[in-house]
């Protein structure tokens, strides 16, 4: 699973029928966030953000942030920094020392 951010501005619109309706985002910047999305994989991340998002991040943010590249999407004149977010996995360990989003057995009694 990967995840893509960008940051910008969004038209949200109302689709589907009487029965059923579902809203949907239009911009290019929805655009952005599901190519950086689909980009997790091929530079072998679990998050890409764009400068845009880069920018807004506190400075505590922005020093566990490494820089990957400097892209030309389709569609824009402009180059844009893409990066990731590094974390220690050590860092995220449980207090009672599990992995965060490790899957644990636990007895299934209180089920009953």
């Amino acid at each position: 699973m990967g995840f893509g951010l960008h940051s910008g501005w969004a038209i949200e619109g109302a689709i589907g029928s009487e029965h059923k309706i579902d809203a949907s985002y239009l911009s290019p910047h929805v655009n952005m966030c599901a190519r950086l999305e689909t980009a997790t994989s091929q530079y072998g991340v679990d998050i890409l953000f764009s400068e845009s998002v880069f920018v807004i991040l506190s400075a505590k943010a922005k020093d566990r942030c490494r820089k990957l590249d400097v892209v030309l999407v389709k569609g824009s004149m402009k180059p844009m920094a893409i990066y990731t977010l590094d974390l220690n996995g050590e860092a995220l360990l449980a207090p009672d020392g599990h992995n965060v989003g490790e899957v644990i057995q636990r007895d299934k009694s209180y089920c009953n």
